[in-house]
């Protein structure tokens, strides 16, 4: 994974040693893609390292080829050979592509009020420039990619057929091979992806059972507001969920990612979750665990080391200061007076 292409570049190369921003190629679809994977595939080994699985996971885009491996449902080979606009898909259809379908395209639908819309250059600019003008409170931003990935524009390539023909042995079922398995544990998480296929899915639950804590694995977070609108959508009875970023552009990421860790551990959805699950089993023989407790707090022996410098700063704060001899110093020849 270090070298692609036969080693036309380096993975390390263009992600952590380029010098500035003016220097890397990672907006370039040729690179663009196998960086993302290795990002969002580290991540994940790197979460569950302590100790962190899902119950479900939920691909999107270009992170459908990494979800799927971590899922158990492909193996790294087969997965790296797979390699926002605030807006309804009717709003969009019906107010700014009328007219325009042949030049500008919906590339995706992340929730119902939030898209994404792909095409020429030009008309892209044009396209913002309305929003700007007309629907000025419309969140728009620009995505900084040399190609779309999902659009017509990939028909230029000419390459539909000979990929699809390149991926016609890929089935996407469970992985029976533990050697080829990302990790066990996680491959027993629930899948969901819109892009990949139906064979790969399973049933995500929208009930009582259904997830409330959501960790973004990506290079920057740009599915928050989507997956909070989702949530809300499906279950209007629920309290807000929780929502985690892994890592953000421009900011420190261990930083990043360890603040996300804190919200994690001290959230109160995942402790009423583990209280919830957890097994309550009755205690046989309790009093084999508490007899030896000492009764009264005076056969407790004090486990508390104070150095003497430290009492003394402690105890002069509490001592009112003499005008004349100021405060009292304890040392060997101090005697009771």
């Amino acid at each position: 994974m270090t070298k692609i292409n036969n080693g036309e570049w380096r993975l390390l190369e263009e992600l952590i040693e380029k010098k500035n921003e003016q220097e890397s190629r990672i907006n370039d679809t040729n690179i663009a893609q196998p960086p993302l994977f290795a990002t969002q595939v580290t991540l994940a080994a790197l979460l569950f390292s302590w100790n962190i699985y899902p119950s479900f996971i939920i691909s999107h885009s270009a992170g459908d080829e990494a979800a799927a491996f971590v899922a158990g449902r492909l193996s790294l080979v087969e997965a790296v050979r797979i390699l926002p606009l605030s807006m309804s898909e009717e709003e969009v259809e019906n107010k700014l592509l009328k007219g325009i379908e042949h030049l500008a395209c919906i590339a995706v639908v992340n929730s119902p009020h939030l898209v994404t819309i792909s095409g020429d250059e030009k008309t892209i600019d044009e396209i913002q420039q309305v929003l700007s003008i007309s629907y000025p409170d419309v969140f728009k931003a620009r995505l900084h990619i040399e190609n779309a990935f999902h659009p017509y524009q990939m028909s230029r390539f000419d390459i539909e057929k000979e990929m699809l023909s390149s991926l016609k042995d890929i089935r996407g079922l469970p992985i029976h091979d533990q050697k080829q398995i990302f990790d066990p544990i996680c491959a027993k998480a629930k899948l969901y992806s819109s892009v990949i296929g139906e064979q790969m899915n399973d049933d995500i639950p929208v009930d009582d059972e259904a997830a409330n804590v959501f960790l973004e694995i990506s290079s920057h977070p740009v599915l928050a507001t989507s997956i909070r609108e989702c949530y809300e959508l499906t279950n209007q009875q629920q309290s807000a969920p929780l929502i985690l970023l892994t890592l953000k552009r421009k900011e420190n990421e261990q930083i990043t990612l360890f603040t996300s860790l804190a919200q994690l551990t001290t959230s109160s959805h995942v402790w009423q979750q583990y209280f919830h699950t957890r097994q309550m089993l009755p205690m046989k023989n309790h009093e084999e665990y508490f007899d030896n407790f000492p009764l009264y707090k005076f056969h407790l022996s004090p486990c508390w080391y104070e150095s003497k410098d430290s009492s003394i700063q402690r105890l002069a704060n509490r001592i009112p200061t003499h005008p004349l001899l100021g405060i009292r110093q304890l040392n060997d020849q101090t005697s009771a007076t």
